[in-house]
């Protein structure tokens, strides 16, 4: 246990390192990259959520760790995020925000220092099997995904401590977002597969 707590630490400093840089890169190159970004018209999805349609939305080639090869720049393809959870009206700052504060460095999180849960066989260190930022989850876990190859391993981490019966709670997740349920899983579609990496403390987060 302390040797993989040793080398999880490790590996979350160095990706935290990559991933800040990066993200503090992307105040620059983001709003630039946006002034020549490429909008595929022969995809499209009509929005659940409000008006319009939802269009493939990228960087030039050569930007590809700011883009979101997934969601492009204009979120999810149901609109939560493009007509309901946006106050933003004009079109070219909604996409700035989705790629520089809420999906920053999209690309190198997830398939850079992510991890591609099909070469990994999950199991528990410590803590609890299953953890989420819900009412019910709550609790800890250590995860290890161990290479089936001659990769490095990785790891994950996550607390949700609850503030009595509030709404609100202490949430830590740090490293690669894995689970134990993806020795299992099998996913129609392909992103799916790639688990990013994440930093995230968040002392008084909504869990409701």
């Amino acid at each position: 246990m302390i040797r993989d707590i040793g080398k999880a630490v490790i590996q979350w400093s160095w990706k935290t390192v990559a991933q800040v840089g990066g993200i503090v890169l992307g105040f620059v190159i983001v709003p630039v990259g946006l002034l020549f970004r490429k909008t595929d018209k022969s995809i499209s999805v009509k929005f659940k959520y409000g008006n319009g349609n939802w269009n493939p939305v990228h960087l030039p080639e050569i930007l590809q760790p700011w883009d979101n090869l997934e969601d492009g720049f204009m979120g999810d393809t149901e609109g939560r995020y493009w007509n309901r959870d946006s106050n933003i009206k004009s079109e070219y700052l909604k996409m700035l925000n989705w790629g520089t504060f809420r999906n920053p460095f999209n690309n190198f999180k997830r398939y850079k220092i992510g991890v591609d849960v099909r070469n990994y066989v999950f199991t528990k260190l410590a803590g609890q099997d299953y953890v989420r930022d819900d009412f019910n989850n709550t609790g800890w876990q250590f995860l290890k995904g161990t290479n089936k190859g001659h990769g490095s391993d990785t790891y994950g981490f996550y607390l949700v401590y609850r503030y009595g019966k509030s709404n609100r709670a202490l949430v830590v997740q740090l490293g690669n977002k894995i689970k134990l349920s993806h020795n299992t899983e099998v996913e129609t579609d392909w992103f799916d597969y790639y688990k990013g990496f994440t930093m995230e403390i968040n002392p008084f987060k909504d869990i409701s």
